[in-house]
Order: structure tokens, then sequence, then C-alpha cells
């Protein structure tokens, strides 16, 4: 039976499950607005905070590398599988509910999460529950909330748009919860000073508590619901969810582990069975959740592979720059001043694709956000094993102002395919980009690891086959190090030893840099690549005097007409 509630034409909620539209005054549309951008930071930190001190976690649970990367696997599962769920409540169910819920799990998990890191769990619940699995357990919801926060701070941020820049709400939505993982960076040194990880847990919960005030405070608008779940639903979304799961263990351990790790293929057969099984399934049913037709149609395929792509390249710097600066030994304390510059080329992209973002031309951002990419990573070929924090300033400005600027226009276009073809299409575009930015993350940190690894053996193989044990240098480097080494023991022989250690440390250092040269020239070459590609398909547009979104746009024109 379908709810209905009394608001003017323009007013009335674009879809079942989505909040109406009211003509807000302005205190009330400023103060939605805020809301909306606490609540997308807080969603952001769910995942920051993990990212920036999964290290600390591991060292207070003593966990393996392996263990530690079970926890990260909890996160992303949920957060990648659990889209299609919230939609579902949320047409089902209502906003308010949703909203509940959300606060719900919200609270459970980061409460979970600060008892953990203090000794209040360790000498009174410990004794019933590990831990270990209660940590997987909170960062499994943190994933599942991560995903419903940032659905609430884009209704919230749009409630807060006029009207006519009110889709101008999807790009502040989606983009504040890309702060999370650099200001979290550069807090983590601050609140967790002395190795006191329960002050991190402590200010996310705090942060939890505050979004709880909020969104009871000023809640969103009611909508419209009806009865959407089939029986056929829990088949389906099983099958998808254990799929998509699958898949983030084998990303995320054969980081740890290797690829060659036997276990490791039976995540990726299930992966491979379950996501098919499950498209299979959908593309027979009579109401689908996931229009599997659409999906593979090359527009949508073509949306789905530049995401991806440009979610790959991104890893240049959460995984490259940075993962090379750790490598090199610079710690979270050493590099807040290069994540406070990442933050500040975060907000002005997220300013200038607010005001600059145009329907009409959606594709020229993306080429210019992938250039400057392409910049970025050929500045950084040139790092050496001296390379500071402070000479990747430049570069990284310019890749973390693409990776904010492409998401409106992505975000755009495809909110615009979906709605085009209506209603019903929202759905699997939310699961493409989802699944595109979360997976195609997890895929470049993948890659990354893989090429480094495998580049700098590579590299170290060569630079000790190459070595001449008469080289004047390499004679007087072994005797500088055995006799300062020499100067703190006896034993003469090891001293020796531990000299040629040394030297072959730095070897393996200077082979470490040399992988990530290769790394960056292998991306900068990929993002020019890209440029090349996405530029050609803009300028046949162009010639042709063609909008690729014109059938949607005059969809949605005779929509607005018919309203």
């Amino acid at each position: 039976m379908t709810q209905e509630y009394q608001f003017k034409p323009h007013e009335q909620p674009f879809m079942v499950g989505s909040p109406a539209n009211p003509d807000h005054p302005v205190p009330r549309k400023v103060l939605y607005l805020l809301i909306g951008l606490f609540v997308g930071l807080t969603a952001g930190f769910q995942n920051g905070l993990l990212v920036a001190n999964l290290t600390q976690i591991q060292g207070s649970l003593s966990l393996t590398p392996m263990e530690g990367g079970w926890i990260s696997v909890a996160y992303n599962m949920t957060n990648a599988c659990i889209t299609v769920l919230l939609y579902k409540i949320r047409q089902q169910f209502g906003i308010a509910p949703f909203c509940k819920l959300t606060l719900f799990f919200l609270l459970l998990a980061t409460s979970m999460q600060w008892l953990i890191s203090t000794d209040i769990l360790t000498g009174a619940i410990s004794t019933l529950f590990d831990p270990y699995y209660l940590e997987i357990l909170t960062r499994a919801m943190s994933g599942m909330v991560a995903s419903a926060m940032t659905i609430l701070s884009v209704f919230y941020c749009l409630q807060g748009m006029p009207t006519a820049k009110r889709i101008s709400g999807l790009i502040l939505g989606f983009g504040v919860v890309q702060f999370g993982i650099p200001l979290s960076r550069i807090i983590s040194p601050y609140l967790a000073a002395g190795g006191q990880i329960e002050s991190l847990f402590l200010f996310e919960f705090g942060l939890a508590l505050i979004c709880f005030g909020l969104i009871n405070l000023l809640q969103l608008p009611p909508g419209n619901v009806q009865q959407v779940f089939e029986k056929l639903d829990i088949v389906s979304f099983a099958l998808f969810a254990s799929g998509l799961a699958a898949l983030s263990v084998f990303l995320v351990q054969g980081r740890v582990l290797w690829w060659s790790t036997p276990w490791l293929s039976y995540p990726l057969l299930i992966a491979v069975l379950g996501i098919s099984a499950a498209l299979w399934i959908e593309t027979h049913r009579k109401n689908p959740m996931l229009q599997v037709r659409w999906m593979r149609s090359r527009n949508i395929i073509a949306f789905m592979i530049t995401g991806a792509v440009m979610r790959i390249l991104l890893s240049e710097q959460s995984v490259g720059a940075a993962g090379l600066l750790a490598q090199l030994g610079y710690g979270n304390d050493q590099l807040v001043t290069f994540y406070v510059v990442i933050a500040v080329a975060s907000l002005c992209a997220l300013a200038v694709s607010f005001w600059r973002t145009n329907a009409m031309d959606l594709r020229r951002p993306v080429i210019f956000a992938a250039l400057l990419i392409a910049i970025g990573a050929w500045i950084d070929t040139g790092v050496s094993i001296d390379s500071a924090p402070y000479m990747f300033y430049v570069s990284q400005f310019l890749i973390a102002f693409a990776a904010i600027y492409f998401m409106g226009p992505m975000v755009f276009e495809g909110m615009l395919r979906a709605i085009a073809n209506g209603p019903a299409y929202i759905i699997s575009f939310s699961v493409i980009f989802s699944i595109s930015q979360t997976i195609g993350g997890l895929a470049g940190a993948a890659g990354i690891q893989a090429f480094t690894t495998i580049r700098t053996q590579t590299h170290y193989n060569d630079m000790v086959g190459s070595l001449n044990f008469g080289d004047p240098a390499l004679v007087q480097q072994l005797q500088a190090a055995r006799a300062q080494v020499g100067s703190q023991m006896t034993d003469t022989a090891l001293a020796s030893t531990q000299a040629a250690q040394q030297v072959f440390g730095q070897i393996q250092r200077q082979a470490v840099v040399a992988a990530y040269n290769d790394l960056f020239f292998i991306l900068a070459s990929l993002a020019s690549i890209t440029v090349v590609i996405l530029s050609l398909n803009y300028l046949y547009y162009r010639y042709h005097k063609r909008n690729p979104l014109e059938k949607e746009l005059a969809t949605l024109a005779k929509m607005r007409e018919n309203r």
C-alpha cells in the first residue's frame, strides 16, 4: 500500500524513498546545508581513520598483517555491496526510519570501536568476546554506515540548495566525503600522540553523537513509500554481496600475502560465480533490482570504465607517493603538511566544481582532471632516495584537485542517464558508481603493490648482480660502515656482517625508489593515454555539434514540462 504526503506539485519527492523538496526559508536551507556537510565529513572519517591508523590498530591488538587485512576487508566488503539494500529500505520504510537505522548503527559502531581501544573492554568484556572479532564486526558496520551517511549527506545538501542549484547538492554531498582520508591523516598524529589510539575513536564517537543531535534537530522532509521487497531480492542480494565480499578478500589479502597464495583462488572463484549468478537472476526477473541490460549498454560500460580508470590513476597519490614516503621512513607526524596541501587542493576543487559544473558540458572537466593526474605523475618521475615530502607538494596538489574535480561531473552524468530512463534505474547507477570507486580503488592499490614489489626485486637483483667488490667506492663504503658498527661491538666477524647488511639495505632502498619511478612513469603514461582517448571522444561530439547526453537532457526537459 502506498502512503502519500501532501506537497505542492514542484515540491513532490522525485522518486519513492527520497525526501520531498519543500520551499524552505533561507535560514533553514543554510542549516540543512551545514548538517549535510558535517554528516559527509563524518562519513569520510569512517574509512579515513581506519586507513590512517590501521598499523596502530594492528599493534594494539597484536595482529599479524593478514589479520589486519581482514579488518580492511570487513569495511570494504560492506561498503561496496550495501547500496542495493539501502535503496530498497528507503523505498519500503521511508526516509525517517532510514535515518534512525543509520544513526543506530553509527552510534553502535563508533561506541564499540571506542570500547575496543580502551581498557574497559579488555578488563570486562574480552573474557566473553575476542576484541579482534569485535573489531572486524565494527568495521563491517562502519562500511555500511559510511554508505548510508553519504546518502544522508547528499539529501541534506540537496535540501540546502536553491532550486536553480539543487543538483549541485550531489557534488557537495559526494565531494565532502572525500575529505575523510586527508583530514584523518592530519589529525591522527595529534589525537594519537604516544600511541593512544582510543582518543581517535573517542573523537569519532563524539562526531557520531553530534550527528545524532543534528539529524534529530532538523529532520529530512518525509517522502512516499511503497512495497518493493520481493522474496527473490534475498537470493539476488545474497549472491551479489557474497561475490563483492569475496572480491574484496582477494584484492586486499592478495596485497598482504601475495597473489600466488593457494587459498586466494577460492574467493576469486566465489566472486565470479556469485556476481555472475546474481546478474543472471536480475536479467531474467520481472521486477529486477538491477537493470542489467542497461548496465551492459555501451555508454554505461564506458562510464564504468572511465570511473574505474580514474580511481586507479588516483592511486598514484594514496598508494604511490604516500607509499614511497613511507618506504623512505616518513611517519604520519612528518606528513601533516603534505596532507594539508592535499586537503587545501580538495577544497579548491570542490568549490570550482560546485560553481563551474555545467550539465551541457560534463566531459571536459573529466578530461582536465585526467590531464592534471598525468602532469602530477610526470613530475613525480624524478624522485630519488633523497626525496622529501615538500618535493611532492605541487604534484600532489594537482592530483588531489583532480580527485575531487572529476567526481561531480561523473556523478552528474550517471544520474542524468539513470533518471532519464526512470527512477528504477537510479539504483543501478548507484551500484555501478559504488563498485567502480570502491573496487577500482582496491584494484589500483593491489596493482601498484604488485608492480612495485616485482620491480623492486628486479632492480635489486640487477644492482647486486652488477656490484664489483673491487670497486674502490664500494670498498670505502663497506669500510665506513664497518668502522661505524665496530665502534659498538668487539666481534670483528659480526661487525663485518652487519656492515655488509647496512650496505645492502641501502641498495634495497635505491631499488625501491627505482621501482616507484617506474610506477610513476607507467601511471603518467596511462593518464596521458586516457586524456587522448577522452579528448578524441569529446572532439568527435564537438565536430558533429552533438551533446553525448542530448537524449537524456531532452527526456528530462519533457519530464519537467509534464510536472
